[in-house]
């Protein structure tokens, strides 16, 4: 025995001194922790932010067109009748070759088309902000989501523990029936009615358990947690906060000018009625300027003096050998002007007009979906709120008159059916009010989402 207890104690002095330094494993996991890990590996969120990427990358793209452009070209050709290099230049610096080497260097840029490309980054850079707007809608979505099966999980939590007391309560009833039964004082069907309500129960128990195990799974496919998560921080509902003061026309007012959605269905107009006057202004003429500098080289270039010096050999001609390269270089201006594009034109304009009148549909059916929202969710909180102050005056009654019952069956003055009545309208009261408990937080929630101004720091319960 004392070996025994010896290696017992060296195991927890070990245990004890490793772990001294560091933090345990799985120290639980708060309703802001639960948020953060949301914030930081919902998948949802990822797919917003690449999307918004997407849509920076396509801005770089539009802004691209007003930065010069500066191509290299290289080529090798070789022809059957010797050509003339540089094309244009006077004779004495001419030359011919049936093999000729180019390579330029051509810098162009754009001048002035009638505000047409600025229109086009300006509705690229409205899409990006329209993104970035989605993806805070997104994130607002996932925080609420997440609250809403953590405070869900902390529901059935409180209906386990509620069921798990009842399940003590009743052992200890059936305990003092079994000695009522051995001393006469009551009849055998007494006890079977307590065992057979306390089967009841137990069932009732195993069925919130796996109701339990479901929420966290949920919870962890929202928050992006692989694996099992770890055990969640218990926190009892909070007091329920007062109704706002502000009318419901008032709420309307600021939801419509709060919600993400709407701007984001804001920037997509604004970036449609852009890209429309790009396509208008898509008709008229168009300047660049071009700049290019050209480098000409053969094998063996012969001259235009050497050429009239073999036509003409009477001639007395400087016949020297020219340069195996020459030099080149051109500045202008370029002006084009559409004609005809097949109705390419047309049809562009057609789309946009049709996405525009789209979008505008969209955001009056996104208005009148926020105003039945923030009427939902303030008709939800009021309802939440009278439940609770309903079922806590419910809950204090069962308390009492459970109380009275059971004195009155140990003394012999009532039935247990008496006594399992209303210890069954004592579970239910508490489990209804621990659900209106915390109903009223997720429809605090609620009311915050709707109205757009739900934040991580603005959580009810776990700070």
């Amino acid at each position: 025995m004392n070996t025994l207890y010896k290696l017992v104690a060296s195991v927890a002095i070990f245990a004890f001194a490793s772990g001294a330094g560091q933090a345990p494993a799985s120290a639980g996991m708060s309703l802001p922790d639960a948020v953060k890990y949301a914030l930081e590996h919902s998948p949802e969120l990822k797919s917003a932010e690449v999307e918004i990427a997407r849509r920076e990358g396509v801005t770089t793209v539009a802004r691209s067109s007003r930065l010069p452009q500066l191509d290299l070209a290289a080529d090798a050709a070789r022809s059957r009748f010797e050509r003339g290099y540089p094309a244009g230049t006077p004779p004495a610096l001419l030359r011919f070759d049936n093999t000729l080497y180019t390579g330029a260097a051509e810098l162009r840029f754009l001048a002035w088309d009638f505000h047409k490309t600025e229109m086009e980054i300006a509705a690229a850079r409205e899409r990006a902000q329209a993104a970035r707007s989605t993806a805070e809608r997104k994130q607002q979505e996932i925080i609420f989501d997440t609250a809403r099966l953590f405070l869900q999980s902390m529901t059935y939590t409180d209906l386990i523990r509620s069921a798990e007391a009842r399940i003590v309560s009743l052992q200890a009833l059936l305990d003092r029936t079994n000695k009522l039964v051995d001393a006469g004082r009551a009849v055998p069907v007494d006890a079977l009615k307590v065992r057979t309500r306390l089967a009841q129960i137990e069932s009732d128990l195993a069925m919130l358990r796996s109701a339990h195990r479901a929420s966290l799974s949920s919870l962890a496919a929202v928050i992006g947690y692989d694996g099992e998560l770890p055990e969640l921080l218990y926190s009892p509902a909070t007091a329920a906060s007062p109704t706002p003061e502000a009318s419901e026309p008032g709420l309307l007012r600021d939801a419509l000018s709060s919600r993400p959605e709407i701007r984001s269905q804001d920037h997509e107009i604004h970036a449609v009625e852009l890209a429309l006057s790009a396509v208008r202004k898509s008709a008229w003429p168009r300047i660049d300027l071009r700049a290019s500098a050209v480098q000409y080289g053969s094998n063996t270039p012969v001259g235009f003096p050497q050429l009239i010096g073999k036509m003409l050999p009477l001639l007395a001609i400087d016949a020297r050998s020219p340069g195996n390269t020459a030099t080149d270089w051109v500045l202008g201006a370029h002006l084009s002007l559409p004609l005809f594009d097949g109705s390419r034109r047309k049809g562009q304009t057609q789309e946009a007009s049709a996405r525009l009148e789209q979008l505008r549909l969209a955001r009056r059916q996104l208005e009148l979906r926020i105003s039945r929202e923030v009427r939902t969710a303030l008709a939800d909180l009021e309802s939440a709120q009278s439940r609770v102050t309903a079922l806590r005056d419910s809950v204090a009654e069962s308390e009492r008159v459970l109380h009275d019952e059971r004195l009155k069956f140990e003394a012999g003055r009532s039935v247990i059916n008496f006594v399992l009545d209303a210890e069954s309208a004592l579970l239910t009261s508490q489990s209804l009010l621990s659900q209106a408990e915390r109903s009223v937080s997720i429809a605090e929630l609620t009311l915050d989402l709707s109205l757009g101004r739900l934040q991580a720091n603005r959580l009810p319960i776990g700070r």
